[in-house]
């Protein structure tokens, strides 16, 4: 007996062993137990039994001893155990690409297909269990090792718990003859182990690299198998990778190797990909048609199943094959090697940066057919990535097809409109945006249905008639084969904290991080998504392929500014990148890739490194944001149109400053802004290849005609960025109870940028192309207000930038230098920003000179003002847990933005119940006056009362939704793509603060629109959600925030309702106290900023100021403040933007076609004689960083008139003050025709003046000032101090002196001759008019002459019919010629009056 089954088993096990002989096999028939020892495995039947990439080769596979338990009575409800105790295999990579196994999803010992049996039961019902795997790897350029320590491979079941029995391991539904098997591997520890065998390498010349070393905790892989019954063949399946948490640290050094590794496996395993990803899905096509599984399931009926073995089947399907990765928790901390990489004195010692990542999930889809839907994928929520990703399609599909009917149709040379005329399809977009806008309706309805037609997808009930055309009915079908393969990455939550020391020992702090906490989003959603999307046809088809898809959506983000993490990070990736061009000698070119990256209420926040506890007016943080910002390199209607180009760039064209020139402020020398890339992207010249032409006669033809990047046509380096819209304000300030004040409102911005590639060089012609060219075009008011302190925390934000460009400068140039050493093309680092802005309103705000407070009865007592013009509030009894309320924003977008395509449908809403601390809802007279955008901030908030919710148990939030929000619709107008925030009370019993739910809606009309909802419903658990679950987790591994301190917060906010002590509250943060307000007028301002190296110069252009002044006026009026201002009080801040129209008064454009009237130019270069590299290096401080670099300032002011009064000039005196004696600042203005009218409004201080005294009007003709590095101002006329201001340019300027000079002299020469032009011109035409209007008098007077006597002789005639007494008729004539006789001798006394006054001028 025990004979006959070792022979039986030596029948099985040769085929797969070496040497194996009976003597080597233990066995116990009672028992149901045996072993075999020293088992030598076949290196080619497990490779193809394991199905090892082409690129791998097993060399050698051992087991030292192998144990197995049989329950020979209990097969079918007990497993067979399979125990190992070590296992060693060796593992080498191929110089050649293996040839594929042609035993995919068959039976391993190649005998024909069977039907599923029961032996196959038992052999997929086996425990395994392992002690200990030793793999060893070589390849040409390292050696790796993983060791694995307890491993089991068990069965599990449908929701992955222990399997009692075999038969609760698996679901078999015999109607669809398939069942579903489903495996559990699990480990102990996995230790893995890498080492450099290239001691000559190209990164270390000549020193090895550093070993790699990864150690992981208890890990779990889950696997689900679908077979078919009938022959057994593998249908499809799913694994999962679930890791414990996992830290890793690595240096520069090691991250460097370990990327040295992969480059050297990077071309063997893309050839490997490809080959066996095309022939594995032929294979489907053939063998395995899943795509019909995939399009079958979508299509499928709804039925009504009552079994509940097909009910259990479907849940747990697999309709794809599908691979994942799950890890709840990844710390990666990256370490500087000894010496860093960063000049920055901090950071010469290295530094360390932490990586914290939240549920890093990651799935992969090798064989997903490009029509077929995702509603099956695990996890996956179908929304704008996937709308994207159809409307792609169907403009492939629409334009493929295009060419094969002009080839049918005829031979004429007229090509598809996207390239035969750009200037049509800049009016096409244009109408398709009109269009959507008008029709208003969601983007679901038609895009799905365009898609469906595209693709060819078949809806049930419908059919599809081919067309008449063989050619078009042959690409139509191979189109139907397109296939994808998709790579999905979400991220729960994730922090990046600041780079940390040795020198500085401080707390961790965030420097980017998820900010789901501020805007109450529900854990579950991901605050990343990425997709990538890459497209073939199966097996060696050469059909033309649309464009690999990148997508990445990331939900609110922060990232916190602060330099030392900065300019580390730039090291660290700048050595990275010049490590990797170092391993190859030809530069790869850039991929022809289409990417779309949106960000969802990003926030950048710069904090003040030092606090000033007395200044209780300087903020603390300046927060900049934005509600969603998107940036793309493909054009669309929807996404940065060609129309949008051509409006931007007939804006610019309306500059003088963006097409080069010599004329001031620009320079021979300086880069041109508007560069003839822009243009020909424009008119589509800049295609990377010809438009293709296809004969369209024969379909033999048409298939050699086409190519995989036949239609890879348009240029990729144009990139379109939109921030919809953006604002800023400043946190922190203690006078405003902890409110933000807006440094500028919002406003929406558009960019258009082009990055040079590094392969390409600028044309000789031409060489003022820089690296990247920026235009910024913003077509609506800027509003800016300042004061005194916000003005100082500006100039100390501006002096960190400063540093932290000198910096990232000297690094970047180190770098950049050891490239050119290794004769690799670098670029210069140039680059040139452009903006245009309509208008600019800066407001300055001062204390007033009469301080006082509102009266308001109300409010008595509410602010005392103190003499500095300030309010002085007590201290607030609040707790601190009563800082985690709500704080809503409001701001403005301006009225000729307005037009919105969003649909008057809201479409459905999805909600989540959370506990709120506090919440605010929309004021009722939110329409009249209310700003056009809303958000919600979680922090920095004091007290809200709930009784301003015009909310109830009956209310309704939709109508809450469309009145209170309305405003939101209305700013974001240009946005193409946008989403609404609506956010609404609805309590869900009698009593009013008994829960808070709020729904955020996304607005479905926009085409690319955010169509995501934040969900957090009640559903029953499927197969995906389980799978991903691990049981014996006792303590979740991300802290959950304090639940119990909300409820606590909503408790104390219920009780305060009811009385008033909210009120009372309320009204402390509340500022009375006086400001003055001085707003500046900037019309048509351009901007440019120009940086190459360490030199940089920025020029501004102003076509008019006009200036406006307030005396007096309330704080809380001013401000945007949602609580202080009632129904009748509007903020006069916040409505200028909805007020502006953009259409500039009479006398404004007058003032635009004179000419601007300032202009200004700023140089930033290191100071002569200063060697910046070395001084950098050898300073210990970062204080020396402005007496390195030297500054020149050079303004003209032309034609300027204002009226100021006086208390203005000294209240901006005192704006302007800094708080430290900063470096004289080198100037030069020159001012032309400036007229001021000064009025002085400030009290007496004697008791004997008169009264006020009258305005003083001040005119300036022509004026030079200059001022030298000591600091001493030179006020002067142009021509009689030539020489001085020769003399100060020679200080500044390496021209010889006598050169200066002769220059100067030239120009002030050149500009009196142009200035006394203009004079003798105003005269003459004075003159003329003068001459004009006399000639008008004159003909006047005459015409009243001759009334006159033309009444006289009416007179003298009616007197002599009535007869009257010959005395009164003697009389009248002598009166008639008296008057005569004077009116001539008046005439004749103006007309000498006049010549007098013409001969005395």
């Amino acid at each position: 007996m025990v004979s006959i089954i070792k022979n039986k088993l030596l029948k099985h096990l040769s085929r797969f062993t070496k040497n194996l002989s009976a003597d080597r096999i233990n066995l116990s028939t009672f028992k149901g137990e045996g072993d075999l020892t020293e088992l030598q495995l076949d290196e080619n039947v497990l490779t193809d039994l394991l199905e090892l990439p082409s690129w791998l080769r097993l060399t050698r596979a051992w087991c030292n001893k192998v144990s197995f338990r049989i329950q020979l009575t209990k097969l079918k409800s007990v497993p067979i155990v399979l125990t190992l105790d070590e296992v060693h295999i060796s593992v080498e990579t191929c110089e050649d690409l293996r040839p594929l196994s042609a035993s995919y999803g068959m039976p391993p010992d190649g005998s024909s297909p069977t039907k599923y049996s029961f032996i196959d039961k038992v052999i997929d019902g086996m425990t395994v269990y392992v002690n200990a795997v030793f793999v060893n790897f070589r390849s040409p350029a390292f050696v790796a090792s993983v060791q694995m320590s307890r491993i089991a491979v068990s069965s599990k079941t449908p929701s992955w718990k222990e399997c009692p029995n075999l038969n609760r391991g698996r679901v078999k539904d015999p109607d669809r003859g398939e069942i579903l098997i489903f495996k559990e591997l699990e480990w102990q520890t996995v230790r893995i182990e890498a080492q450099s065998t290239n001691i000559d390498s190209n990164v270390d010349k000549g020193s090895t690299l550093s070993p790699l070393r990864l150690l992981t905790n208890t890990a779990r892989c889950r696997l689900i198998i679908k077979k078919r019954l009938c022959d057994k063949m593998v249908k499809s399946s799913r694994l999962v990778l679930i890791l414990d948490d996992l830290l890793w640290v690595l240096t520069d050094a090691q991250l460097r190797a370990a990327l040295t590794f992969l480059h050297s496996l990077a071309d063997l395993v893309q050839k490997a990909t490809e080959l066996t990803r095309k022939a594995k899905a032929e294979r489907k096509l053939k063998d395995l048609p899943e795509h019909v599984a995939q399009v079958s399931q979508s299509q499928r009926p709804k039925e009504h199943k009552t079994n509940p073995i097909s009910i259990m089947f479907d849940k747990h399907d697999v309709i794809e094959t599908s691979y994942h990765f799950l890890s709840e928790r990844i710390d990666l901390h990256l370490v500087d090697d000894p010496g860093g990489r960063s000049s920055h004195p901090d950071l010469r010692d290295g530094g360390a940066l932490q990586i914290e990542l939240r549920h890093f999930l990651v799935d992969f889809y090798p064989y997903h057919l490009a029509r077929s839907e995702r509603k099956h994928w695990v996890k996956y929520r179908e929304g704008v990535h996937t709308q994207w990703l159809e409307q792609s399609m169907s403009s492939f599909r629409t334009t493929f097809l295009d060419l094969v009917d002009v080839g049918v149709s005829t031979s004429s040379s007229q090509l598809p409109s996207p390239w035969n005329n750009p200037r049509g399809k800049v009016e096409e977009e244009g109408r398709e945006r009109s269009d959507k806008g008008s029709q208003g309706r969601p983007p679901s309805q038609g895009t799905s249905a365009s898609s469906e037609h595209s693709l060819g997808t078949k809806k049930p009930g419908t059919s599809k008639t081919p067309s008449g055309n063989a050619v078009k009915n042959h690409v139509l079908n191979q189109l139907s084969k397109l296939m994808t393969t998709c790579i999905i990455l979400r991220i729960e939550n994730f922090t990046l904290y600041r780079v940390t020391t040795s020198k500085k020992k401080t707390k961790p702090r965030e420097f980017i991080a998820g900010d789901k906490e501020r805007y109450l989003l529900p854990k579950e959603d991901n605050i990343v998504h990425a997709e990538f999307t890459y497209y073939y046809y199966p097996g060696d088809l050469p059909y033309p392929l649309p464009p690999p898809k990148f997508f990445v959506q990331m939900f609110p983000i922060q990232v916190n500014f602060d330099i030392n993490s900065i300019l580390w990070v730039n090291s660290f990736a700048l050595n990275l990148i010049q490590s990797l061009s170092s391993l190859s000698d030809e530069i790869p070119p850039a991929p022809y890739i289409d990417i779309k990256i949106e960000a969802i209420h990003p926030r950048l926040i710069l904090e003040s490194r030092t606090e000033h506890l007395s200044q209780r007016d300087r903020p603390k943080a300046l927060h900049f944001q934005t509600s969603r910002a998107l940036i793309t390199n493909m054009r669309s209607p929807e996404l940065g149109s060609l129309a949008d180009l051509s409006i931007c760039l007939n804006a610019f064209q309306e500059g003088r400053l963006f097409f080069g020139g010599s004329t001031f402020p620009s320079q021979n020398s300086d880069f041109q802004v508007v560069i003839d890339k822009f243009l020909s992207h424009l008119n589509g010249k800049d295609h990377l290849r010809e438009a293709p032409r296809l004969p369209g006669n024969s379909i033999p033809e048409t298939d050699k005609k086409v190519s995989r990047e036949m239609l890879w046509i348009e240029a990729k380096d144009v990139w379109y960025i939109t921030c919809e819209p953006v604002w800023a304000e400043f946190h922190g300030a203690s006078a405003v109870g902890g409110k933000t004040v807006p440094l500028f409102d919002a406003f929406p911005l558009r960019v258009w940028a082009y990055l040079r590639p590094p392969t390409e060089t600028p044309s000789s012609h031409d060489p003022r192309v820089a690296d990247i060219h920026v235009l910024a075009h913003i077509s609506a008011l800027v509003s800016v207000q300042l004061n005194h302190y916000q003005y100082l925390f500006l100039l100390r934000i501006s002096d960190d930038i400063r540093e932290a460009l000198s910096y990232l400068s000297l690094d970047s140039d180190t770098i950049a230098t050891k490239q050119k050493l290794s004769g690799k093309p670098v670029l210069k680092g140039s680059l040139v920003v452009g903006a245009i802005l309509p208008q600019v309103e800066v407001s300055l705000v001062m204390p007033s000179q009469t301080p006082g407070r509102e009266e308001d009865d109300s409010d008595a007592g509410s602010s005392v003002v103190t003499g500095e013009g300030r309010v002085a509030l007590p201290p607030l009894p609040i707790e601190p847990q009563l800082e985690h309320n709500l704080d809503v924003r409001h701001d403005s977008i301006p009225a000729s933005d307005s037009a919105s395509p969003l649909s008057e449908d809201p479409g459905p809403e999805l909600h989540w119940a959370t506990d709120f601390p506090e919440v605010v809802g929309p004021r009722a007279n939110g329409d009249a006056a209310g700003p056009s955008r809303d958000w919600v901030d979680v922090k920095n908030r004091q007290s809200i009362d709930r009784k301003q919710l015009p909310l109830g148990p009956n209310s309704n939030p939709g109508a809450n939704v469309s009145s209170g929000f309305n405003f939101m619709r209305k700013g974001l107008t240009n946005l193409v793509t946008s989403f609404d925030s609506a956010f609404t009370i609805r309590p869900t019993t009698g009593t009013e603060d008994s829960s808070d739910t709020v729904s955020m809606r996304s607005d479905a009309s926009s085409e690319d629109s955010e169509m995501y909802a934040f969900v957090n419903l009640e559903v029953q658990e499927s197969s995906a959600d389980a799978i991903f679950r691990v049981y014996a987790r006792t303590a979740p591994s991300v802290p959950i925030p304090p639940v119990e301190m909300a409820s606590e917060v909503t408790e104390e906010d219920a009780e305060e309702t009811s009385s008033s002590t909210n009120h009372s509250l309320r009204s402390l943060c509340k500022r009375k106290d006086l400001v003055s307000m001085t707003t500046f007028k900037l019309r048509k301002v351009e901007f440019i900023q120009q940086s190459e190296g360490f030199v940089s110069s920025m020029k501004i252009q102003v076509g008019s100021i006009v200036s406006e002044e307030c005396g007096s006026i309330p704080w809380d009026e001013f401000q945007l403040d949602q609580e202080t201002i009632s129904a009748k009080k509007k903020s006069k801040f916040a409505s200028r933007s909805k007020a502006w129209s953009g259409v500039p008064e009479p006398e404004e454009n007058e003032d635009l076609k004179a000419g601007p009237c300032t202009c200004l130019r700023l140089d930033h270069s290191p100071a002569p004689g200063v060697d910046l590299k070395t001084a950098l290096l050898s300073s210990n401080s970062t204080s020396i960083v402005d007496d390195l670099f030297s500054n020149f300032l050079e303004v003209r002011v032309h034609g300027l008139s204002l009226a100021l009064c006086t208390s203005t000039l000294s209240g901006m005196a005192e704006l302007v003050e800094d708080e430290i004696y900063p470096k004289p600042l080198p100037m030069k203005a020159r001012i032309d025709d400036v007229h001021l009218h000064l009025k002085e409004d400030r009290p007496s201080g004697n008791i004997t003046s008169p009264g006020p005294p009258p305005p003083m009007d001040v005119a300036i003709s022509h004026l030079l000032i200059t001022r030298d590095l000591s600091g001493v101002f030179c006020i002067q006329p142009m021509r009689e101090f030539a020489s001085e201001v020769g003399a100060f340019s020679i200080s500044q300027s390496p021209v010889p002196a006598q050169s200066v000079e002769t220059q100067t002299n030239a120009e002030i020469d050149l500009l009196l001759e142009r200035q006394r032009s203009r004079e003798l011109r105003a005269r003459y035409e004075e003159l003329q008019e003068r001459l004009i209007a006399l000639t008008k008098e004159k003909d006047v007077a005459l015409s009243r002459l001759a009334a006159v006597s033309e009444e006289n002789i009416r007179l003298h005639r009616a007197l002599q019919r009535e007869g009257s007494v010959g005395s009164s008729s003697s009389r009248v004539p002598s009166l008639s010629k008296v008057s005569i006789r004077e009116s001539h001798s008046r005439v004749d006394d103006e007309e000498d009056e006049e010549e007098c006054r013409e001969d005395g001028r």
